[in-house]
């Protein structure tokens, strides 16, 4: 009777041990789908690209900020111009050409960096815990690069080291990328240029519990219509927690 007493005994404490183990080795549950903005075509006359704008977004909890150089329209489209004139454009276009390919953001247009950023109306987005993470479906020329920018509750703005390049499939390709597998730094955001505040340059455990804008850089100037070297952005997914602002 006391050996059954002693086994039962031990055996309630190594199940209590293994419990103990796994809730402390546990981890919270994945956060779920924060926005998605997948755009919208909305040129006059028929047009298949144009300087994009806050009418392009989908989504209406969302608005759409372009930084380091506004879009800006060209009289004189590609096709339409004689050679030697210069073209006007500016900022980064909305275009799409046909059914084969979606409606996306283009960066051929940008003469100098450019970003842009997707801001929820009424709440931030915690990108610190487990699980969070960023869907895009884009597709780059050239030397170009696709890189996630985000906008800290005081300001900060950070950019990442994943980047989406060319790949020889010359492509669309959907990319997903953990944030805690990002490392960030500064972005003068005014310049669309990095700024280091020390010599790594890197921004060592930045705050990712309230994001305000969520979005992309191009680090290069676009070639302009044509071939040659741009980023196409479709769609995006932010999956993360909601933040009070």
């Amino acid at each position: 009777m006391r050996r059954s007493i002693l086994v039962a005994a031990a055996l309630i404490c190594l199940v209590s041990f293994w419990v103990e183990a796994g809730q402390r080795g546990q981890r919270p549950g994945r956060p779920g789908l924060f926005f998605r903005e997948e755009w919208k075509r909305q040129f006059p006359g028929g047009l298949v690209e144009g300087p994009a704008s806050p009418q392009n977004v989908t989504n209406a909890n969302l608005e759409l900020r372009f930084y380091g150089e506004q879009p800006k329209d060209d009289p004189r489209p590609a096709g339409r111009a004689a050679p030697e004139e210069q073209h006007t454009h500016g900022g980064m276009w909305m275009n799409h050409r046909d059914d084969e390919e979606p409606p996306h953001l283009f960066t051929g247009t940008c003469n100098k960096p450019c970003a842009m950023g997707l801001r929820h109306k009424t709440q931030n987005v915690d990108l610190s815990g487990f699980g969070s993470k960023i869907r895009w479906y884009v597709k780059t020329t050239g030397y170009h690069a696709i890189r996630p920018v985000v906008k800290l509750a005081d300001g900060t703005w950070l950019v990442g080291n994943h980047a989406d390049e060319f790949t020889e499939g010359a492509d669309w390709l959907v990319r997903e990328f953990s944030i805690s597998d990002v490392r960030w730094r500064r972005l003068d955001i005014n310049k669309v240029v990095t700024a280091t505040g020390n010599l790594s340059g890197w921004v060592n455990s930045p705050d990712l519990s309230k994001i305000e804008e969520v979005g992309f850089v191009d680090l290069m100037p676009g070639s302009g219509h044509g071939p040659g070297g741009y980023s196409d952005f479709a769609w995006i997914e932010v999956y993360g927690k909601p933040a009070p602002r």
